[in-house]
């Protein structure tokens, strides 16, 4: 069901990242209407996807939470546009260690 052999590349990249929150808000609302609500990580996923299909150059990034040290953590999910975390209003970057990167690359 979640067979993701490769990221999608971006399709245009031109894109402005200017006119993102109207964006997110827009997919979240198909999302809801299509497969309804999702978990951080589902979410991160479909956003991803979604908005690098829209010609938006977005990265999916996995964290584990700071604080406690020891076991058991949660770990969250989250999606940025270039410095810019777009997927969540969550202080990520100060909450959580970033674990995983899925790197934006541009088809050739």
């Amino acid at each position: 069901m979640y067979e993701l052999p490769e990221w999608p590349g971006v399709l245009d990249g031109r894109r402005s990242d200017r006119d993102l929150a109207p964006l997110v808000a827009r997919l979240r609302l198909v999302q809801r209407l299509t497969v309804g609500f999702l978990d951080p990580l589902e979410d991160a996923l479909y956003l991803t996807v979604a908005l690098r299909l829209l010609g938006f150059h977005a990265t999916f990034h996995l964290g584990r939470e700071l604080a406690p040290l020891a076991p058991p953590a949660g770990v969250y999910a989250w999606v940025e546009c270039g410095t810019r975390v777009v997927s969540t209003s969550l202080p990520v970057l100060e909450d959580y260690v970033r674990v995983h990167a899925a790197p934006c690359e541009v088809p050739g």
